[in-house]
């Protein structure tokens, strides 16, 4: 068996004609996983408003393993929307470019609202700030900073999913059991670095570069199996309750003292992720709610971390600067709406 399609072959690989996925379209979206992706975006700013305003309940220690969660649903989408493209005979190249473009506006719109507090997000491991403030900028990490990214934070996530978008351009083409042995191996890494941490809050430090691969590796890959494997199919309307409740449940979970904290992470990684898409497909209802946390999510992951930085310094209560996150992100949604409705009416 050969790792590789063959050349005339018009299907992804691993695809036969008679399921062969089709381009998304805006009749066939997907609204539980719209609705997914906002809960778990809320979870790492509730996450990261009790790190900066420890005052603020610790509701979700466990916020962290969202990125995992949103790593396995691109490899998911990227999956299903493009890779009848990349067969087709989009360039691979021409994909990552429509990815970065895609990612950086609003991602750089958090980097230039931290700039006033990066001298304070970095505690002095940083000695130079410019230098790193502009590779952040580019979506590079910075080598001279504690965390990659110093300017934005949650932007290390940002990174490590370039790089397997990058990579899709090729893994299209391998068969899907070889990429799922990919990715079982890319998880006994992931559970190995689990293990000797402790937990799985890996890949944003400077020295988890490692960590970070094998978190994207392990769930990017898994989520374009399910993709090909799965496909649409809708389970039972329970799945849909079981993953709009298991996922929050999960990362409401407290810390464990007795030693087996990172299994409650791998669990989560191995077990539940899987599930928890495939619910989100189950979903029937909710389609306008749904809708909205979807359009939020990476908005409100983009630039909540600065915009926390604002509010605690404006010494709002850490409620008021949740829900400002929340408007903050939704003036980006408009902003963007407006800004693509103008384009298309001069295209006119």
């Amino acid at each position: 068996m050969t790792l590789v399609r063959r050349a005339k072959r018009p299907y992804a690989a691993g695809v036969t004609p008679a399921t062969a996925p089709r381009p998304i379209s805006a009749s066939e979206r997907l609204y539980g996983l719209d609705a997914l992706r906002g809960i778990a975006a809320m979870a790492v700013v509730v996450m990261h408003a009790h790190v900066l305003m420890p005052e603020f309940p610790d509701l979700f220690p466990r916020g962290y393993l969202a990125v995992d969660f949103f790593f396995m649903l691109s490899g998911y989408v990227m999956a299903r929307t493009y890779e009848p493209r990349l067969a087709a005979g989009l360039p691979g190249l021409k994909f990552f470019a429509a990815r970065y473009r895609r990612l950086w506006p609003t991602m750089a719109l958090g980097g230039v609202l931290f700039i006033p507090f990066l001298a304070e997000g970095t505690r002095g491991q940083d000695i130079v700030l410019w230098h790193t403030a502009l590779v952040n900028l580019l979506l590079l990490p910075s080598p001279w900073s504690g965390n990659y990214f110093a300017l934005n934070v949650p932007a290390w996530s940002i990174f490590f999913e370039l790089v397997a978008n990058a990579a899709h351009g090729v893994l299209w083409r391998v068969r899907t059991p070889v990429l799922a042995m990919l990715s079982m191996v890319s998880f006994a890494w992931l559970v190995d670095a689990a293990w000797v941490h402790g937990h799985l809050d890996l890949g944003s430090r400077n020295g988890d570069l490692g960590e970070g691969l094998a978190r994207v590796a392990t769930t990017y890959t898994m989520g374009i199996v399910i993709w090909r494997w799965w496909g649409e199919r809708r389970p039972s309307p329970m799945f849909s309750v079981f993953a709009l409740i298991a996922m929050p449940l999960w990362f409401a979970l407290p810390d464990r003292s007795d030693g087996l904290n990172w299994l409650v992470d791998v669990i989560f990684v191995g077990l539940l992720c899987a599930p928890i898409l495939i619910g989100g497909i189950a979903q029937r209802g909710g389609r306008w709610i749904s809708t909205a946390l979807g359009e939020l999510s990476f908005p409100l992951y983009a630039i909540h971390y600065p915009l926390l930085y604002w509010f605690r310094a404006a010494g709002a209560p850490p409620a008021l600067a949740i829900v400002g996150c929340v408007l903050g992100a939704g003036l980006v949604v408009l902003g963007s709406a407006a800004w693509k409705h103008q384009r298309q009416r001069r295209r006119a």
